[in-house]
């Protein structure tokens, strides 16, 4: 059993409030929750594998975007300056042909009113300078005063124009014709709006597609650690290998034989105990006969018969410890439970009849309210984390008046609960006390520190939870266990 006098018995997982049977109050299992351990300094895999080909698919695309850019640009100005050039040939052919700059300017001037009309974009700037740079004609749209370009043939970029120089060497003149470098760039960035929408769609695709193969691949690891954690620690098994991705194949593999190293570890720990305790229990027993019928026959000085009733102690003590290294063994079994209806009343009444001819028991008085609830389990199972219960409150409840035991719903739950109004327990030594072999640090009485850790088996293996709390509600000392099962376990 596991509980001292003083401290030890709650659950792991410490405690809660829940409604009262007799003293008591819910509290968190004693087997733990099963959440995930977060390791400092982790971060998600997923988010970084989607994080580094994001950045990756857009960084190509911004290099793509720049690349067609400057590409753009070459094939936007080239296409522009042939245009302004061919037009540029073409007003010199006719400048050169009417040398009259009356006529020359009457025929231009028609000419731009129909191509008043035109897209902006479509019409050119020109100017016609004289040998010195004197400006002769010039059209609408033109600046006031000659472009800054030098009279040389040749491409010329002067104060947001590109000019083209044309030389009339029969008449000694220059036609200058310009294009605005704003158009040229409106109609790159134009370009790229549209190069570059079709581009951001594809990135958003590939996006769905990278997160989508991440959160597949992140799936399976998340499936295989679910099957993992959803593993019997008392009854480990392969985990399947149908259906795995080939990445997932070689740590899959490697948990199996790691699981099977640790199952055969555990079946040999378990045989080895329930060997032992059973090629004990049966000379443990002669023994403590002999010296039983040795008490009742001796009628020597009393330091022997005070020697005698110590041997009887220990020998008592030592077949009990027998019992529940038997137990503990049936506990980390392997086997199925049966799966029969329960009566948790009729446990309960069972077994308070069973130790109320316990010696231990003394002067106090077991009480129980047990009202019909049935479970789906094994009978001896159940009946068997009731016993160690009650022991546990019959050996480390020493100093109290009685033990209470309740079978009933609570919150519309089955539950068994045992109180007893002893020392209790610490909330320090609470954790500790559904470890096997541990005792809080004022244990009191002969337990080996079993009990409550056989239970906590019992408990995991009929799919209940083991709560502990000390002491009850409303109460000034003692200690209270309950086994509570799910609602759908009725």
């Amino acid at each position: 059993m596991s509980r001292p006098g003083t401290a030890s018995r709650s659950a792991e997982g410490g405690t809660a409030s829940a409604s009262e049977p007799p003293g008591g109050s819910r509290r968190a299992s004693a087997g733990g929750d099963g959440r995930a351990t977060r390791f400092a300094g982790a971060s998600s895999l997923m988010r970084r594998l989607a994080r580094s080909l994001m950045l990756g698919l857009a960084l190509l695309w911004l290099i793509g975007v720049v690349g067609s850019g400057f590409v753009l640009q070459q094939l936007i100005d080239g296409k522009s300056d042939d245009e302004l050039h061919e037009t540029g040939l073409i007003l010199l052919s006719f400048l050169a042909r009417t040398p009259d700059l009356a006529v020359t300017a009457s025929v231009l001037a028609e000419a731009q009113e129909r191509a008043a009309n035109a897209p902006h974009h479509d019409r050119f700037a020109y100017q016609l300078r004289g040998a010195r740079g004197d400006l002769l004609l010039s059209s609408n749209n033109a600046p006031d005063r000659p472009f800054a370009a030098p009279l040389a043939p040749g491409f010329v970029d002067a104060d947001g124009w590109r000019v083209i120089t044309l030389p009339d060497t029969a008449n000694r003149r220059f036609l200058q014709l310009a294009d605005p470098l704003p158009e040229r760039r409106e109609a790159l960035v134009k370009a790229l709006l549209w190069l570059t929408a079709p581009l951001a769609i594809l990135l958003g695709f590939a996006a769905f597609m990278v997160m989508r193969a991440s959160r597949s691949l992140m799936g399976q690891v998340r499936r295989t650690a679910s099957a993992v954690a959803e593993r019997d620690p008392q009854a480990l098994g392969m985990l399947p290998l149908s259906g795995v991705v080939t990445e997932m194949r070689p740590a899959i593999e490697a948990t199996n034989q790691l699981l099977g190293r640790v199952s055969s570890a555990l079946e040999t720990e378990r045989s080895f105990t329930y060997n032992a305790a059973h090629e004990l229990r049966t000379p443990i027993a002669a023994a403590l006969a002999q010296v039983q019928l040795l008490a009742t026959m001796c009628e020597g000085p009393p330091a022997l018969k005070v020697e005698v009733g110590r041997l009887v102690d220990s020998l008592s003590r030592l077949s009990r410890l027998a019992e529940r290294l038997l137990a503990l063994a049936r506990a980390e079994g392997t086997e199925p439970l049966r799966r029969d209806r329960v009566d948790l009343g009729r446990v309960a009444r069972f077994t308070a009849d069973e130790f109320r001819r316990d010696p231990r028991l003394g002067p106090r008085e077991i009480v129980v309210d047990a009202t019909p609830v049935a479970i789906l389990g094994d009978l001896d199972t159940v009946g068997l984390a009731l016993r160690n219960l009650v022991e546990n409150a019959l050996v480390h409840g020493a100093g109290g008046q009685r033990i209470r035991i309740f079978a009933g719903s609570i919150d519309g739950a089955p539950a068994l609960v045992v109180v007893d109004d002893g020392p209790g327990a610490t909330p320090a030594d609470i954790p500790q006390l559904t470890q096997r072999f541990k005792r809080g640090g004022g244990a009191a009485g002969d337990g080996a520190g079993l009990g409550l850790a056989i239970v906590d088996m019992l408990a995991r293996r009929l799919e209940a939870r083991l709560e502990l709390r000390s002491p009850p509600v409303g109460e000034a000392s003692g200690f209270e266990a309950r086994l509570c099962w799910p609602v759908t376990g009725h």
